[in-house]
């Protein structure tokens, strides 16, 4: 069984087939403000999410968010 998943936001508007209701411009996967920004690694090289996953990855609940140390 195969699955799949669905941006509530990509609708057609006038002849674009890909358009997003959320960004109000035409569809592109991953990039800034897109609810999938920063939550996946596309294999286009220059989305703006990869770095944004990267980073997000690099980041562990061990972190100590105020620099204690001991």
């Amino acid at each position: 069984m195969a699955s799949g998943w669905g941006c509530q936001y990509q609708t057609l508007k006038d002849t674009k087939a890909d358009w997003c209701r959320l960004l109000l411009h035409p569809c592109e996967p991953g990039c800034k403000g897109c609810v999938l920004y920063g939550y996946g690694y596309f294999t286009v090289s220059d989305t703006p999410s990869n770095e944004a996953f990267e980073r997000r990855r690099k980041k562990s609940r061990s972190d100590d968010p105020l620099g204690r140390r001991g």
